[in-house]
Protein backbone atom coordinates (compact mmCIF):
# COMPACT_ATOMS: atom_id res chain seq x y z
CA UNK A 1 0.00 0.00 0.00
CA UNK A 2 2.73 2.27 0.79
CA UNK A 3 4.47 1.85 -2.45
CA UNK A 4 1.45 2.15 -4.49
CA UNK A 5 1.28 5.61 -2.49
CA UNK A 6 4.05 6.56 -2.90
CA UNK A 7 3.87 6.08 -7.15
CA UNK A 8 0.26 7.94 -6.97
CA UNK A 9 2.31 10.54 -5.67
CA UNK A 10 5.02 10.83 -7.93
CA UNK A 11 2.36 10.20 -10.70
CA UNK A 12 0.68 13.73 -9.67
CA UNK A 13 4.21 15.28 -9.81
CA UNK A 14 5.29 14.75 -12.57
CA UNK A 15 1.99 15.29 -14.48
CA UNK A 16 2.32 19.38 -12.38
CA UNK A 17 5.66 19.43 -13.52
CA UNK A 18 5.17 18.24 -16.73
CA UNK A 19 1.76 19.97 -17.96
CA UNK A 20 2.97 23.44 -16.29
CA UNK A 21 6.06 24.04 -18.40
CA UNK A 22 5.83 25.10 -22.25
CA UNK A 23 8.47 22.66 -23.13
CA UNK A 24 6.73 19.63 -24.59
CA UNK A 25 7.95 16.39 -23.14
CA UNK A 26 6.72 12.72 -23.14
CA UNK A 27 3.07 11.66 -22.26
CA UNK A 28 2.03 10.17 -18.35
CA UNK A 29 0.48 7.78 -17.72
CA UNK A 30 -2.17 7.08 -15.12
CA UNK A 31 -0.14 4.90 -12.90
CA UNK A 32 3.52 5.58 -13.20
CA UNK A 33 5.64 2.56 -13.01
CA UNK A 34 9.24 2.59 -11.21
CA UNK A 35 10.59 2.26 -14.67
CA UNK A 36 8.91 4.98 -16.17
CA UNK A 37 10.01 7.21 -13.65
CA UNK A 38 13.60 5.78 -14.30
CA UNK A 39 13.00 6.83 -17.70
CA UNK A 40 11.64 9.84 -17.42
CA UNK A 41 14.79 10.90 -15.75
CA UNK A 42 16.93 9.74 -18.83
CA UNK A 43 14.56 12.06 -20.92
CA UNK A 44 16.01 15.03 -19.05
CA UNK A 45 19.17 14.11 -19.21
CA UNK A 46 19.71 13.06 -22.79
CA UNK A 47 17.86 16.40 -23.07
CA UNK A 48 20.18 18.12 -21.14
CA UNK A 49 23.37 16.18 -22.54
CA UNK A 50 22.07 17.49 -25.94
CA UNK A 51 22.03 20.78 -25.10
CA UNK A 52 25.17 21.05 -23.13
CA UNK A 53 26.59 19.63 -26.46
CA UNK A 54 25.10 22.14 -28.85
CA UNK A 55 26.53 24.43 -26.21
CA UNK A 56 30.05 23.18 -26.14
CA UNK A 57 29.72 23.71 -30.09
CA UNK A 58 28.76 26.88 -29.81
CA UNK A 59 31.32 28.11 -27.18
CA UNK A 60 33.94 26.86 -29.76
CA UNK A 61 32.52 28.47 -32.47
CA UNK A 62 32.47 32.01 -31.08
CA UNK A 63 36.30 31.79 -29.99
CA UNK A 64 37.11 31.00 -33.66
CA UNK A 65 35.18 33.98 -34.60
CA UNK A 66 36.59 35.89 -31.99
CA UNK A 67 40.45 34.84 -33.41
CA UNK A 68 39.17 35.29 -36.95
CA UNK A 69 37.82 38.89 -35.96
CA UNK A 70 41.37 39.81 -34.37
CA UNK A 71 43.51 38.19 -37.19
CA UNK A 72 41.13 40.66 -39.68
CA UNK A 73 41.82 43.23 -37.32
CA UNK A 74 45.73 43.02 -37.57
CA UNK A 75 45.15 42.95 -41.45
CA UNK A 76 42.76 45.89 -41.49
CA UNK A 77 45.82 47.96 -39.29
CA UNK A 78 48.23 46.64 -41.30
CA UNK A 79 46.26 47.77 -44.42
CA UNK A 80 45.75 51.06 -43.05
CA UNK A 81 49.30 52.03 -42.37
CA UNK A 82 50.11 50.71 -46.51
CA UNK A 83 47.53 53.00 -47.11
CA UNK A 84 48.57 55.87 -45.31
CA UNK A 85 52.30 55.46 -46.44
CA UNK A 86 51.05 55.25 -50.17
CA UNK A 87 48.94 58.46 -49.45
CA UNK A 88 51.97 60.62 -47.51
CA UNK A 89 54.53 59.77 -50.46
CA UNK A 90 51.49 60.91 -53.34
CA UNK A 91 50.70 63.94 -51.35
CA UNK A 92 53.50 66.49 -52.53
CA UNK A 93 53.48 65.30 -56.26
CA UNK A 94 50.00 64.93 -56.62
CA UNK A 95 49.76 68.86 -55.33
CA UNK A 96 51.42 69.28 -58.33
CA UNK A 97 49.57 67.61 -60.74
CA UNK A 98 46.23 69.52 -62.00
CA UNK A 99 43.25 66.84 -61.31
CA UNK A 100 40.08 66.63 -62.95
CA UNK A 101 37.75 63.69 -62.07
CA UNK A 102 40.51 61.86 -60.07
CA UNK A 103 44.16 60.70 -61.02
CA UNK A 104 43.59 61.33 -65.28
CA UNK A 105 45.52 63.72 -66.71
CA UNK A 106 44.37 66.90 -68.38
CA UNK A 107 45.01 68.39 -71.76
CA UNK A 108 47.33 71.28 -70.06
CA UNK A 109 49.59 68.56 -68.45
CA UNK A 110 50.24 67.01 -71.55
CA UNK A 111 51.23 70.16 -73.11
CA UNK A 112 53.85 70.85 -70.52
CA UNK A 113 54.80 68.42 -70.88
CA UNK A 114 55.61 68.80 -74.72
CA UNK A 115 56.78 72.37 -74.24
CA UNK A 116 59.52 71.95 -71.77
CA UNK A 117 60.96 69.18 -73.82
CA UNK A 118 64.01 69.61 -76.19
CA UNK A 119 62.53 67.69 -78.90
CA UNK A 120 59.72 65.20 -79.58
CA UNK A 121 60.95 62.34 -78.58
CA UNK A 122 61.97 63.61 -75.09
CA UNK A 123 58.27 65.07 -74.96
CA UNK A 124 56.40 61.77 -76.00
CA UNK A 125 58.99 59.91 -73.67
CA UNK A 126 57.70 62.45 -70.68
CA UNK A 127 53.76 62.17 -71.78
CA UNK A 128 54.07 58.62 -71.21
CA UNK A 129 56.38 58.53 -68.12
CA UNK A 130 54.20 61.18 -66.45
CA UNK A 131 50.79 59.09 -67.90
CA UNK A 132 52.15 55.28 -67.02
CA UNK A 133 53.12 56.84 -63.00
CA UNK A 134 49.45 58.72 -62.70
CA UNK A 135 47.89 55.48 -63.78
CA UNK A 136 50.05 53.30 -61.38
CA UNK A 137 49.26 55.30 -58.86
CA UNK A 138 45.93 55.22 -59.10
CA UNK A 139 45.98 51.66 -59.15
CA UNK A 140 47.82 51.21 -55.65
CA UNK A 141 45.52 53.47 -54.15
CA UNK A 142 42.62 52.34 -55.44
CA UNK A 143 43.73 48.95 -54.98
CA UNK A 144 45.05 49.24 -51.24
CA UNK A 145 41.15 51.43 -50.46
CA UNK A 146 39.60 47.69 -51.82
CA UNK A 147 41.49 45.66 -49.56
CA UNK A 148 40.32 47.86 -46.69
CA UNK A 149 36.89 47.90 -47.82
CA UNK A 150 37.13 43.47 -48.43
CA UNK A 151 38.75 43.29 -44.91
CA UNK A 152 36.31 45.65 -42.96
CA UNK A 153 33.53 43.50 -45.41
CA UNK A 154 34.45 40.47 -43.75
CA UNK A 155 34.94 41.69 -39.99
CA UNK A 156 31.85 42.69 -40.31
CA UNK A 157 30.55 39.56 -41.28
CA UNK A 158 32.44 37.93 -38.64
CA UNK A 159 30.82 40.14 -36.21
CA UNK A 160 27.59 39.55 -36.99
CA UNK A 161 27.84 35.83 -37.13
CA UNK A 162 29.53 36.05 -33.52
CA UNK A 163 26.41 38.11 -32.54
CA UNK A 164 23.72 35.35 -33.43
CA UNK A 165 26.08 33.03 -32.05
CA UNK A 166 26.12 34.28 -28.70
CA UNK A 167 22.34 34.90 -28.72
CA UNK A 168 22.18 31.19 -29.53
CA UNK A 169 24.36 30.01 -26.56
CA UNK A 170 22.18 32.02 -24.96
CA UNK A 171 18.94 30.17 -25.89
CA UNK A 172 21.05 26.82 -25.16
CA UNK A 173 21.66 28.12 -21.51
CA UNK A 174 18.09 29.38 -20.82
CA UNK A 175 16.89 25.96 -22.18
CA UNK A 176 19.32 24.05 -20.29
CA UNK A 177 18.15 25.81 -16.88
CA UNK A 178 14.50 25.26 -17.30
CA UNK A 179 15.15 21.46 -17.75
CA UNK A 180 17.55 21.36 -14.90
CA UNK A 181 14.49 23.44 -12.78
CA UNK A 182 12.23 20.77 -13.71
CA UNK A 183 14.46 17.88 -13.48
CA UNK A 184 15.34 18.89 -9.55
CA UNK A 185 12.10 19.13 -9.04
CA UNK A 186 11.46 15.72 -9.76
CA UNK A 187 14.45 14.36 -8.35
CA UNK A 188 14.47 16.12 -5.30
CA UNK A 189 10.62 14.26 -4.90
CA UNK A 190 12.46 10.65 -5.89
CA UNK A 191 15.49 11.35 -3.35
CA UNK A 192 12.99 12.11 -0.42
CA UNK A 193 11.36 8.75 -1.38
CA UNK A 194 14.52 6.70 -2.11
CA UNK A 195 13.12 3.36 -0.52
CA UNK A 196 11.20 2.84 -4.29
CA UNK A 197 14.37 3.10 -6.29
CA UNK A 198 16.12 0.54 -4.15
CA UNK A 199 15.14 -2.66 -6.30
CA UNK A 200 18.00 -4.96 -4.50
CA UNK A 201 18.96 -5.85 -7.72
CA UNK A 202 21.66 -3.08 -8.25
CA UNK A 203 25.36 -3.27 -7.39
CA UNK A 204 28.45 -1.28 -8.05
CA UNK A 205 30.91 -4.52 -6.92
CA UNK A 206 32.39 -6.07 -9.99
CA UNK A 207 30.55 -9.49 -10.93
CA UNK A 208 32.78 -13.00 -12.07
CA UNK A 209 31.52 -13.27 -15.29
CA UNK A 210 30.34 -16.26 -17.22
CA UNK A 211 33.34 -18.64 -18.48
CA UNK A 212 31.68 -18.70 -21.83
CA UNK A 213 32.52 -15.02 -22.03
CA UNK A 214 35.94 -15.01 -24.23
CA UNK A 215 37.63 -12.68 -26.43
CA UNK A 216 37.13 -9.41 -27.25
CA UNK A 217 33.82 -9.23 -24.97
CA UNK A 218 35.09 -10.29 -22.05
CA UNK A 219 38.36 -7.55 -22.27
CA UNK A 220 35.67 -4.75 -22.97
CA UNK A 221 33.53 -5.89 -19.80
CA UNK A 222 36.27 -5.98 -17.74
CA UNK A 223 37.25 -2.45 -18.99
CA UNK A 224 33.91 -1.33 -18.12
CA UNK A 225 33.38 -2.59 -14.74
CA UNK A 226 36.90 -0.68 -13.53
CA UNK A 227 34.44 2.48 -13.67
CA UNK A 228 31.77 0.80 -11.08
CA UNK A 229 30.82 3.29 -8.45
CA UNK A 230 32.11 6.71 -10.64
CA UNK A 231 28.89 9.27 -10.52
CA UNK A 232 26.60 10.05 -13.26
CA UNK A 233 27.82 13.40 -14.61
CA UNK A 234 25.29 15.24 -17.30
CA UNK A 235 27.98 15.13 -20.40
CA UNK A 236 30.85 13.49 -19.04
CA UNK A 237 33.08 11.02 -20.91
CA UNK A 238 35.89 10.14 -18.50
CA UNK A 239 36.17 8.74 -15.10
CA UNK A 240 35.71 12.01 -13.52
CA UNK A 241 32.10 11.10 -14.46
CA UNK A 242 29.93 9.94 -16.79
CA UNK A 243 26.81 10.10 -18.49
CA UNK A 244 25.27 7.08 -20.17
CA UNK A 245 26.76 7.28 -23.94
CA UNK A 246 29.77 8.65 -22.30
CA UNK A 247 30.79 5.60 -20.88
CA UNK A 248 30.04 3.63 -23.52
CA UNK A 249 32.04 5.50 -26.30
CA UNK A 250 35.04 5.77 -23.34
CA UNK A 251 35.19 2.14 -23.42
CA UNK A 252 34.70 1.18 -26.61
CA UNK A 253 37.39 3.85 -27.57
CA UNK A 254 39.50 1.44 -24.94
CA UNK A 255 39.22 -1.22 -27.54
CA UNK A 256 40.37 1.10 -30.35
CA UNK A 257 36.68 1.15 -31.53
CA UNK A 258 35.42 4.13 -32.38
CA UNK A 259 31.27 5.15 -32.16
CA UNK A 260 29.37 7.97 -31.55
CA UNK A 261 28.99 10.31 -29.04
CA UNK A 262 25.33 10.40 -28.32
CA UNK A 263 22.95 7.49 -27.12
CA UNK A 264 20.64 7.94 -30.22
CA UNK A 265 23.45 7.96 -32.34
CA UNK A 266 24.72 4.48 -31.15
CA UNK A 267 21.83 2.78 -31.23
CA UNK A 268 21.45 3.90 -35.34
CA UNK A 269 25.77 2.55 -35.75
CA UNK A 270 24.98 -0.45 -34.02
CA UNK A 271 23.26 -3.76 -35.58
CA UNK A 272 19.75 -4.34 -34.37
CA UNK A 273 19.11 -7.56 -32.64
CA UNK A 274 16.67 -9.18 -30.87
CA UNK A 275 16.59 -9.57 -27.17
CA UNK A 276 17.01 -13.27 -27.55
CA UNK A 277 19.76 -12.93 -30.21
CA UNK A 278 21.73 -10.70 -26.97
CA UNK A 279 25.59 -11.61 -26.18
CA UNK A 280 27.44 -10.33 -23.65
CA UNK A 281 28.97 -7.16 -25.07
CA UNK A 282 25.89 -6.12 -27.03
CA UNK A 283 24.15 -2.65 -25.95
CA UNK A 284 20.55 -2.33 -24.67
CA UNK A 285 18.60 0.88 -25.25
CA UNK A 286 15.30 1.95 -23.24
CA UNK A 287 13.44 2.98 -27.15
CA UNK A 288 12.93 1.45 -30.15
CA UNK A 289 14.35 4.17 -32.10
CA UNK A 290 15.98 7.92 -30.54
CA UNK A 291 17.03 5.99 -27.33
CA UNK A 292 17.57 8.18 -24.45
CA UNK A 293 19.64 5.87 -22.25
CA UNK A 294 22.30 3.01 -23.26
CA UNK A 295 24.09 0.13 -21.60
CA UNK A 296 26.32 -3.11 -21.99
CA UNK A 297 24.55 -6.45 -21.62
CA UNK A 298 27.48 -8.42 -19.24
CA UNK A 299 25.49 -12.22 -19.26
CA UNK A 300 23.49 -13.55 -16.45
CA UNK A 301 20.43 -11.05 -17.44
CA UNK A 302 22.57 -7.92 -16.01
CA UNK A 303 23.80 -4.90 -17.69
CA UNK A 304 26.28 -2.11 -16.94
CA UNK A 305 25.14 1.75 -17.67
CA UNK A 306 25.30 5.06 -15.68
CA UNK A 307 22.15 5.30 -15.20
CA UNK A 308 21.05 8.90 -14.40
CA UNK A 309 21.68 12.31 -12.15
CA UNK A 310 22.32 11.47 -8.86
CA UNK A 311 23.39 7.90 -9.39
CA UNK A 312 26.67 6.06 -10.23
CA UNK A 313 27.84 3.29 -12.84
CA UNK A 314 26.36 0.20 -11.71
CA UNK A 315 25.14 -3.43 -12.37
CA UNK A 316 21.38 -3.70 -12.81
CA UNK A 317 18.71 -6.55 -13.70
CA UNK A 318 18.22 -6.32 -17.26
CA UNK A 319 14.42 -8.26 -17.55
CA UNK A 320 12.97 -6.06 -14.69
CA UNK A 321 14.54 -2.65 -16.36
CA UNK A 322 13.38 -0.25 -19.23
CA UNK A 323 15.65 -1.78 -21.42
CA UNK A 324 14.61 -3.71 -24.08
CA UNK A 325 16.02 -3.32 -27.17
CA UNK A 326 19.16 -4.48 -28.30
CA UNK A 327 21.91 -3.41 -30.70
CA UNK A 328 25.68 -5.15 -31.67
CA UNK A 329 28.71 -3.37 -32.46
CA UNK A 330 31.51 -6.25 -31.55
CA UNK A 331 32.25 -8.95 -34.35
CA UNK A 332 30.81 -11.97 -32.34
CA UNK A 333 33.01 -14.44 -34.94
CA UNK A 334 35.96 -13.05 -33.35
CA UNK A 335 34.99 -13.95 -30.03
Amino acid sequence: MKRKFIIAKLTALLIFILTSNTLTVFAVPNDLSLNEVIQNVQEYDNKIEKNMDKLNEYKEQILQKENDIKENEDELEKAQKNLEEKDSLLEERLKKVHMDGGFELTPMQYLDALFSSGNLVEAVEKVHVISQVCKSDRKLVLDAKESEKELNDIKNKIEKENEQLKKDKESIEKEIKDLEDQKNQLLKYVEENSALLMDGTSTIVPITLPSDITGQARTLIEETQKYLGIPYLWGGTTPDGFDCSGLMQYVFKSQNIDIPRVSEEQQSFAKPISMAEIKPGDLVFNKLSNSTHVGMYIGNDMFIHAPHTGDFVKISKLSTSNMKYVGRILDTDKN
